[in-house]
């Protein structure tokens, strides 16, 4: 409703004045404020109360929210009443009954600040709430017209009412009466008749009958065309009370809503509807709220009072129920019916125990009820009661679990006699491709301390085979583990795709590609003849990637994963079961695990099953691998002998003891397995010939063979081959090489550490800075090792025992062809490649590469032989030492002098000294 006064007309025209003013430069944007501050300049004058129309409001809406609310406030305007009013509807007729009950003066109040008894004022969220008071939260959305709502029969009619009449047929008129305050509508031509105080229904029979009487061959229908208004008032608990102006069809709860609710501080089981003076209903929002009855909710009459009473006796049901609250009481209450109004116990609630924390005048009494007895159901509840339902134990009763590489994992019902086949029964219905079928257990706890023992068994036998041993009988309470077998599921499991990506598309089409231009000479298609080849790090040659065999990689992928630890996937599916073995060992009894290792396919820590046999033990490690020793293994173990721990080592014989025969070892708890590998055994030795071999490529070798035997397999060399240039690279010694990297490493970035040191406490001056010196170090850190061995080829062909080596694993040796080359590097005037020439010497070729240049080190030049060895030239004037000649592929290094200084530097530092000595020289004579 906008108020305005004649007092602040002159501000209000100030302030349009102003507003125009300011709107000038953005005249569109602030014409909404514009029309809507004229329109309540020019009702002002004329009403103390103006109403904006729908225009105005509209124009107020399409404003920003902090405009309208300056608006507002400005102008006195309650922009929450401007939304939810119909104010075009109560314009064009005021005397219309409101859609819904509307508050007559009074102010807001919506606080509603009550602090329950036994609670902190701030409570948090997870603190129980009083029940029901949340059904009058938020405002309520506006009704329908009343002139579209259906009028029940027994609506009670009064003075205000219009009743709309109309009489076709014979005759057609329309008649609209009011019911007058005496109770009497008047009709023009029959006169009055008295209706107030009937029910809508009686009156329209006794207007049709009227006619029936009065007039020949009409019909009758009788509606409401307009309802009273009438003033009711609500007092007590509520949130606003006061006169409220509502239509005939309100009733109670309608009525409760428009004041915005209840306190939480009042009643709702005990509300009051006073007429006269005189109680004449009660109710119980609990029968709407839990049950859905609305039978009490009755309409409000002229002058009626709806009065809230302070709230009852209260109740806190808290736990595993389904409505934790705080819920009031009407009368004597039973638990029972307490723990309904809460909506019952959760199927997880423990009703056997059910607790009721009581405040007395000596202190809280505790009182713990069985619900399952007549006694537990009726005792009675009282104010203050705390009523607390505990959740009943989860562990799993009357059940056996299943784990592991199953379709349906979880718990299933036990059955007393019930075994392994009846638990799984289908190895392609049960069991995922992936289950071990050799190797299950069965955990089973023995005692009251939870301690357990593991049962193995195999599972396609008890599958299988009902009536074999391995078909356990279970017991409550067991736990079934089925393991992995260690096919990759995600490959062999899945129909591959028909559809090709563009990565397979363009491979196929480089092939396509390949195979139509087989005969292309290869100028045409060099760049992707070099994609075929690449360099090989270690040794230097250009291979073929399609007979490539990357046994180096594939070494560094196993070595990476060793060094990191990675466990195998049945280490981790037993890492619980390991872990509470190892939780209950104690001083008498050591944890019942044993490890395996050696040539088994998982080496690792196992469960020691009850009456564990060898052969079972082998059933958990995945079997014996191919390079198993069948004739003897070795079992460790450690014994306590007179207080002393000993170490003693049992052979086996591995074949006998798998099937059954000579002597049985007892296998008892931490022993140690070792699986003994075939003596010489070693799978995939490889060694790959590189460069002119007549077969070059990858030959698997046995253990003792040489290079000569190797090469003499592969063809020997070919008439190009230059086998003094030879490049020999053996993976052991890369490894070697990386370590002794990252120690040098490590070495030199504590070096430049303490230099720092150094440099912070003394005044010592660095030509290089520690941080120059750490990016030294880093590029050293990425530097790759080799692994190149210095070998004289020719030497080992001959069957020189010293030169002919044995082979490793992973050895390359890359024979090149003849380069009469010879490379001159460093500081020379020109770095090239220069032709041959027997005779020449190392002086000869670095003045053929122009000589070197001032920075040169001429007293530490060297020579890098084809074979990778180094030759040190003679060029002392006071030693003399015997000189090989070179050979093609020798390169000569002629390195930096790290002392040289450049003549301008040469001259700054003479004219210091010489500046010194002077004025040294100046003091002294002085």
């Amino acid at each position: 409703m906008l108020t305005l006064s004649s007092s602040i007309t002159r501000p209000l025209g100030a302030t349009v004045m102003r507003g125009m003013t300011r709107c000038a430069p953005a005249l569109l944007s602030c014409a909404p404020a514009l029309l809507l501050g004229a329109a309540m300049l020019t009702t002002a004058p004329h009403a103390e109360a103006a109403t904006p129309t729908a225009s105005q409001l509209q124009q107020l809406k399409q404003l920003p929210r902090a405009q309208q609310e300056q608006l507002a406030r400005q102008y006195g305007v309650d922009l929450d009443s401007l939304s939810t009013n119909n104010s075009d509807k109560d314009a064009q007729n005021a005397n219309k009954a409101p859609d819904t009950p509307e508050r007559i003066g009074g102010e807001q109040n919506q606080s509603d600040n009550v602090r329950h008894p036994g609670k902190a004022s701030n409570q948090d969220d997870d603190a129980l709430k009083p029940f029901g008071y949340a059904f009058f939260d938020g405002k309520p959305a506006s009704m329908a017209s009343v002139d579209d709502l259906p009028l029940p029969n027994d609506y009670q009619i009064g003075p205000g009412d219009t009743l709309d009449i109309q009489v076709f047929g014979k005759e057609n008129q329309q008649y609209d009466l009011t019911v007058k305050r005496d109770g009497n509508i008047h009709f023009p031509k029959y006169g009055p008749m008295q209706v107030a105080g009937q029910t809508f229904g009686k009156v329209r029979e006794q207007i049709k009958a009227m006619f029936e009487q009065r007039v020949i061959g009409v019909d009758v229908t009788v509606g409401i065309g307009a309802m009273r208004t009438m003033q009711v008032y609500l007092a007590g608990d509520v949130k606003q009370p006061g006169a409220y102006t509502v239509n005939g069809l309100t009733t109670v709860t309608q009525a409760l809503l428009a004041s915005g609710g209840i306190k939480t501080s009042g009643s709702l089981r005990n509300i009051q509807l006073k007429r006269n003076g005189k109680i004449i209903e009660t109710l119980d929002l609990y029968d709407l709220l839990l049950a859905g009855d609305s039978s009490n909710d009755v309409r409000l009459l002229k002058g009626d009072t709806l009065f809230v009473p302070a709230r009852g006796a209260q109740v806190a049901v808290e736990g595993e129920v389904l409505r934790p609250a705080l819920y009031e009481l009407n009368g004597s209450t039973t638990l029972s019916k307490a723990i309904n109004m809460a909506g019952g116990a959760l199927p997880e609630g423990y009703l056997s125990s059910v607790s009721v924390k009581r405040v007395t005048e000596s202190g809280i009494q505790q009182f713990s009820l069985d619900m399952s007895t007549a006694k537990g159901q009726g005792f009675t509840v009282k104010n203050g009661d705390d009523i607390k339902i505990a959740k009943s134990n989860d562990a799993l009763d009357n059940a056996v679990v299943l784990r592991g590489e199953v379709v349906r994992q979880g718990a299933y019902n036990f059955e007393p006699g019930m075994t392994i086949a009846d638990l799984v029964s289908n190895t392609q219905r049960d069991l995922k491709p992936t289950a071990d079928l050799n190797y299950a257990l069965v955990v089973r706890e023995i005692d009251a301390e939870r301690n357990i023992e593991v049962l193995q068994f195999k599972l396609g036998q008890a599958i299988d085979h009902p009536n074999s041993s391995d078909n356990l009988r279970l017991q409550q309470g067991d736990q079934v583990f089925v393991f992995n077998n260690g096919i990759d599921s995600t490959f062999w499991d899945k129909t591959p795709s028909i559809e090709v990506d563009d990565d397979t598309r363009e491979s196929q089409s480089r092939v396509t590609l390949s195979k139509g231009h087989r005969n292309t000479r290869p100028s045409q298609f060099g760049e992707r003849q070099q994609d075929d080849v690449y360099i090989d790090p270690a040794t230097g040659a250009e291979v073929q990637t399609q007979n490539q065999q990357n046994q180096a990689t594939l070494a560094k992928k196993l070595a990476e994963r060793d060094d990191e630890g990675e466990r195998s996937l049945r280490e981790q599916e037993l890492e619980p079961i390991i872990d509470r073995l190892k939780d209950q060992a104690n001083n008498q009894y050591n944890a019942a695990i044993v490890e395996l290792g050696g040539a088994v396919k998982y080496p690792g820590v196992y469960p020691l099953p009850a009456n564990a046999s060898f052969e079972q033990l082998l059933d958990a490690a995945g079997g014996l691998t191919e390079a198993a020793y069948l004739r003897q293994a070795e079992i460790t173990r450690r014994q306590v002998v007179d207080g002393r721990l000993t170490v003693r080592h049992y052979p086996i014989d591995v074949s006998k003891a798998i099937k059954g025969e000579g002597p049985q070892l007892t296998i008892q708890r931490q022993d140690r397995i070792n699986i003994k590998t075939k003596p010489n055994w070693h799978k995939d030795n490889t060694i790959e010939l590189q460069g002119e071999v007549r077969f070059p490529g990858v030959y698997a070798f046995e253990r003792g063979e040489t290079i000569k035997d190797v090469i003499e397999r592969a063809g020997g060399l070919t008439e190009f081959a230059y086998p003094k240039g030879s490049v020999f690279s053996r993976e052991r010694l890369k490894r070697q090489e990386e370590e002794r990297l990252k120690m040098l490493n490590r070495q030199l970035q504590q070096e430049i550490s303490s230099l720092a040191l150094r440099r912070q406490t003394s005044s010592a001056q660095y030509t290089t800075s520690p941080s120059e010196a750490l990016s030294l170090a880093e590029e050293l850190q990425n530097a790759e090792a080799v692994g190149r061995m210095v070998i004289s080829l020719p030497r080992a062909l001959k069957g020189d025992e010293v030169a002919n080596i044995m082979v490793e694993s992973g050895d390359k040796l890359y024979v090149p062809p003849k380069n009469p080359v010879v490379s001159i590097m460093g500081e020379v005037q020109f770095t090239s490649n220069q032709l041959f020439e027997p005779g020449m010497t190392v002086s000869d070729y670095i003045e053929s590469a122009g000589g070197t240049k001032q920075q040169a080190d001429t007293d530490r030049i060297y020579v890098v032989r084809a074979d990778g060895s180094v030759m040190m030239p003679n060029n002392s004037f006071w030693f003399s030492r015997s000189q090989k000649q070179l050979e093609p592929g020798d390169t000569i290094i002629v390195p930096i002098d790290t002392d040289y200084l450049d003549g301008l530097s040469t001259a700054s530092t003479a004219t210091q000294i010489l500046y010194q000595m002077g004025v040294a020289w100046q003091a002294v004579k002085d």
